[in-house]
């Protein structure tokens, strides 16, 4: 590969989230003004409130979501850096909700998981739970194809294993 593959966030799928929390958060105020359900109405605004807040920090967010080198694999969400080819061991697609992942095995994974924070480390061991690996990328707000990226990544990895580590020059 000669060139870098850099993805960025959906902004219509940000867009949605906003425009669809902002829609709760008018209900929540509407349940409080005409129905007088302070409970409902308030944890509506709260909740709702917070994903219309994440969707406009992510609209509005023009860094690379996800990037594929000749090194390896970057997804920003993950929070562990790059994640060279030599160092996976093998990838699967799971989907939830229709919201789709790359899960990935890698050979030092541990080296990967304490880089997290604390809450991320709890956060990456619930996932097994859930049928996902420790540190999976997460498709969802990207307009790519999880089947083509996961045979993308697959080939890397193969290729990366029968390559002869870089020797030091002397």
């Amino acid at each position: 590969m000669t060139e870098n593959l850099i993805y960025y966030n959906s902004r219509w799928h940000y867009a949605l989230l906003t425009i669809g929390g902002l829609a709760f958060v008018a209900m929540g105020v509407w349940l409080i003004l005409t129905a007088g359900k302070w409970g409902i109405g308030l944890v509506s605004i709260i909740f709702f409130g917070a994903c219309a807040a994440v969707g406009t920090w992510q609209f509005f967010d023009t860094r690379p979501r996800l990037q594929i080198t000749d090194q390896g694999i970057l997804d920003r969400t993950l929070g562990v850096g790059l994640i060279p080819w030599a160092d996976i061991m093998g990838a699967y697609v799971r989907s939830i909700n229709q919201n789709n992942f790359i899960c990935l095995h890698l050979y030092n994974e541990q080296e990967y998981i304490s880089r997290l924070s604390p809450l991320k480390r709890k956060l990456a061991s619930a996932n097994e739970a859930l049928g996902f690996t420790c540190l999976s990328v997460n498709l969802s707000g990207v307009n790519l194809n999880p089947e083509q990226l996961l045979e993308y990544i697959l080939k890397q990895s193969a290729v990366a294993q029968l390559k002869p580590p870089d020797l030091p020059l002397n």
